[in-house]
């Protein structure tokens, strides 16, 4: 069994570095990345959510595992949600399961303000939004400098897919949806619930310590997977 790791907005593969060492021995893991940033810093930002989403299918299919599930964090959610919409598309092998996590069901952002050409000011406090921003980014301004093509170009393919979302056929793969239970001004247990309509079978929907990035630090996390894991492989 291997797990797909995908990454949040503004981030890249190294995000899971601590995950994928937990995983093991039980689970071993390939974290992939969207252009621009990390070891792929001098290619160009994708422009939409399906370019995200082939990009990603691209890197995988090559080494597509016999079994294997998909764990996605923030924009990796709907990454990981879109990319098994596509390997079912073109009948490839599923994944056993979908870990989605800190993030709401696809039909939830219709009504986010508008984020494309504010200023930087307030591209960041938008992004203060997201708990777990590190404070020395915040105040460093060429880290902020750095950082901000990166995360504009992730935050704006997002808006646009919300903008445009109508409906996504329910998906008949066993799934978790996780959240931080300190994450309020982004997700909700209540909120959680809108992602039961995009999937056939019931889905479980779990609460850990933490804020919007709890997937990276709570060790717990690693311990649930690996245990829905195994239980779908008995199954």
């Amino acid at each position: 069994m291997k797990a797909i790791l995908l990454h949040h907005a503004g981030g890249d593969k190294y995000a899971y570095r601590n995950m994928q060492e937990r995983l093991l021995p039980e689970i071993e893991s390939i974290a992939f990345e969207l252009p621009g940033r990390s070891d792929r810093f001098t290619e160009k930002f994708v422009s939409n959510l399906e370019e995200a989403v082939s990009d990603i299918y691209e890197q995988l299919i090559s080494q597509l595992p016999d079994e294997y599930c998909i764990v996605g964090n923030s924009m990796g959610s709907i990454v990981g949600f879109l990319l098994a919409h596509k390997l079912k598309q073109d009948n490839k092998p599923l994944p056993k399961h979908l870990f989605l996590a800190s993030r709401l069901s696809p039909d939830a952002y219709r009504n986010e303000p508008n984020i494309i050409g504010i200023s930087s000011d307030d591209f960041w406090k938008v992004v203060q939004q997201y708990d777990g921003v590190p404070e020395q980014l915040l105040a460093h301004r060429e880290l902020k400098e750095f950082y901000e093509p990166i995360l504009r170009a992730d935050f704006e393919l997002l808006q646009h897919f919300n903008q445009t979302f109508e409906r996504a056929a329910p998906l008949d793969i066993p799934a978790t949806i996780l959240f931080g239970d300190k994450d309020v001004r982004n997700v909700s247990a209540e909120k959680m619930q809108g992602w039961r309509k995009f999937f056939t079978t019931e889905i479980d929907i779990q609460s850990f310590e933490g804020g919007h990035f709890f997937l990276y630090e709570n060790e717990k996390v690693v311990d649930f997977i690996k245990q829905k894991v195994l239980q779908d492989i008995r199954s």
